[in-house]
């Protein structure tokens, strides 16, 4: 006999199910057109309960494995806390204080804006006038760097000493992050077309050079441009705004985990405003 789950007679909350050798009544049928015998109206003999009553708390419908493709989407995967550290941890530095007050760890990034105590642009338009009169004494100043996507002063050419600004810059961010310099470099983005494809620094694959610097600061000064890290291990992309007058700061960690850059900016976004970045390699005390 043909039996279809319908037609077993027990509660709708239970789940119907008939199994081998049990003992049933029913009232059947034939079918003409597909020339079978029906079985209906199924339940247990002189009133006895089926098995699956008898298991009702084992066979109800809600603890049966659910088919994957028609599982609803949740909005919490887990609700097991998780102690692990961040990939990256975001901090915000106070410039009207004298010092970053907050504890620095590997895998953070430190973010300051209005560094300095001037109005906007004034130091940018310091800095450009400096470096110009040291580009017109020494014609080999500025050189192209890492693929040609923008400007550096040379450091074999000696202009650090006749750029006051640059030096006080130097002071200044040593001071507020306790932070001990190694070496410097001086960025000109000329437009928007200039950039910079992401990268490590050196401290991330030259265990020579990890042992003394652990720490990249930069500050940007003039036009707006985005700083943005890539993960390594999906290549995720966040990024931040670069005001003029603004630094970011990041650990050992995130120069491991991350590539860094500063995106061009598509065609339709085209600028001819000019962005001078500082950035300083150094030792600055971290927690794990």
């Amino acid at each position: 006999y043909f039996a279809h789950h319908s037609e077993i007679c027990v509660n709708n909350s239970i789940f119907k199910a008939l199994y081998k050798d049990e003992n049933v009544e029913f009232i059947h049928y034939l079918d003409n057109e597909k020339n079978k015998l029906i079985a209906t109206k199924i339940c247990g003999v002189n009133g006895n309960k089926l098995t699956c009553e008898e298991n009702n708390k084992t066979f109800k419908k809600d603890t049966q494995p659910k088919n994957n493709k028609k599982k609803k989407p949740k909005n919490t995967e887990s609700f097991k806390p998780d102690h692990s550290n961040s990939d990256m941890c975001v901090k915000f530095g106070d410039s009207t204080k004298d010092s970053f007050d907050d504890d620095f760890c590997v895998n953070d990034v430190i973010l300051v804006n209005n560094f300095l105590k001037q109005s906007e642009r004034e130091v940018f338009n310091s800095l450009l006038k400096e470096i110009d009169v040291c580009a017109q004494k020494n014609p080999e100043l500025w050189k192209l760097w890492h693929g040609d996507t923008h400007l550096i002063a040379d450091d074999k050419i000696n202009w650090k000493d006749d750029v006051p600004t640059f030096q006080q810059i130097i002071s200044d961010i040593e001071k507020y992050f306790n932070f001990k310099t190694i070496s410097t470099r001086f960025n000109l983005y000329q437009n928007s077309n200039d950039w910079k494809p992401f990268h490590h620094d050196a401290a991330a694959i030259k265990p020579h050079i990890a042992e003394k610097q652990n720490t990249t600061i930069a500050i940007s000064f003039g036009a707006t441009r985005e700083t943005a890290f890539q993960f390594n291990d999906n290549k995720c992309v966040i990024s931040f705004p670069l005001k003029d007058n603004s630094v970011y700061v990041f650990g050992k960690d995130v120069n491991i985990k991350w590539k860094h850059g500063i995106p061009q900016l598509p065609e339709d976004k085209f600028n001819e405003d000019k962005r001078i970045s500082i950035i300083m390699w150094g030792w600055m005390d971290q927690k794990n």
